[in-house]
Order: structure tokens, then C-alpha cells, then sequence
């Protein structure tokens, strides 16, 4: 099933009203926080969010867990909805497919990514919604889409060939990664 996005448009809103560029735009947390509505919600480079569980490598944001969305401390469906929003980079298809991994094992329901780049989704996480997201006159068109997730859902990757999840590698190779050896699971 081919899905055909909508249009969501933050007319007016422009930098001042969302001044770091790493929260969302608030149109977007509207609609977002429509979406999800009543539901469990973890976000993944989600240290400067405002609602659900954020999980964010950078102290500095204040996130309610420290930590790496390419090995995210959750067990599998700990949430309903896991969203991605990570940084405005180019991303290989190594990466996305790792980081899409990792929220679809964690989530119960729906992935929602928010970033400049369309995902297709896969036999694990099928596409359900999208939203082309017109953020300001001078700024990349964004991706908003929502996946729903399966009941068969493989484990996240554990190892990585590229990407900046590549420092794993070498911490797995010394005896294994800090967060292995603690209890971390919600719910």
C-alpha cells in the first residue's frame, strides 16, 4: 500500500519561536502530541523535548535518560510509540536501518521519524501515515511519518560497520558495553 503525505505547514513560526533548532517546531509538537495521545512515548534524541520519556547522549539537554538511541536501555515494547528526530545530518542506509531497528524492537505500536530524509519502512515497521512538513522559507522540507510496528520484530544490531554507532564496536570488543550490566528496562 502506497501511502501519499499530507501537508503540514509551521507558516509563521520561523526560528524565534523554537530558538536552539533541536525541539520541534510547535505546530509539530501539536500534532505530535495528538498523535500520541494517551500513550507511552519515548523520544530518541529527545533530551530538549517536552512530554514523554527522552533519552539523549547529551547531559546538557536534561534528558530523562543519558543514553545512545543506537543502543537504547529498554527493553522490547517498553513504549507505544517510539520517536526519532535525530540530527539533521546526512545518514546512510546503514544507519537509519539500525536506528529504525532499534525504536522498532522498543516500541509497542508506531515509530514516528522526523527528519529531512523519507524512509520507506520495511516488513517489520510498515508505513502507515506521513505528513511533508513545511517548516520555514528557508529550511529543508521535513519527513514526518508514522510506522506500525509488527509482532515478529528482530533484535536490535549489535554490531556496525559505519556510522558514528562504529565506537560500539571496539567498547564490545573489551568486555562489553557499560549498559549490558545495568537493569534498564521501563514498565
Amino acid at each position: 500500500m502506497r501511502v501519499v503525505p499530507d501537508v503540514l505547514c509551521c507558516v509563521r513560526e520561523r526560528r524565534r519561536s523554537y530558538n536552539n533548532g533541536w525541539t520541534f517546531p510547535k505546530t509539530v509538537e501539536r500534532h505530535l502530541r495528538a498523535l500520541t495521545a494517551g500513550q507511552s512515548v519515548l523520544q530518541l534524541f529527545g533530551g530538549l523535548a517536552q512530554w514523554g520519556m527522552r533519552l539523549d547522549i547529551d547531559p546538557a539537554t536534561r534528558p530523562t535518560v543519558i543514553g545512545d538511541a543506537w543502543l537504547p536501555p529498554f527493553r522490547r515494547d517498553a513504549f507505544d510509540v517510539v520517536i526519532l528526530d535525530p540530527p539533521y545530518v546526512n545518514v546512510n542506509q546503514q544507519t537509519k536501518a539500525a536506528l529504525m531497528r532499534a525504536a522498532t524492537f522498543i516500541a509497542r505500536r508506531q515509530v514516528i521519524w522526523f527528519h529531512t530524509i523519507w524512509l520507506p519502512g520495511d516488513r517489520h515497521c510498515r508505513l502507515a501515515r506521513a505528513w511533508l512538513v513545511y517548516v520555514d522559507d528557508t529550511a529543508a522540507i521535513r519527513c514526518l511519518q508514522v510506522f506500525n510496528t509488527a509482532d515478529t520484530k528482530p533484535e536490535p544490531r549489535m554490531y556496525f560497520t559505519r556510522g558514528p554507532a562504529i565506537r560500539y564496536n571496539r567498547w564490545r570488543n573489551q568486555g562489553g558495553l557499560p549498559l549490558e550490566h545495568a537493569e534498564a528496562s521501563h514498565g
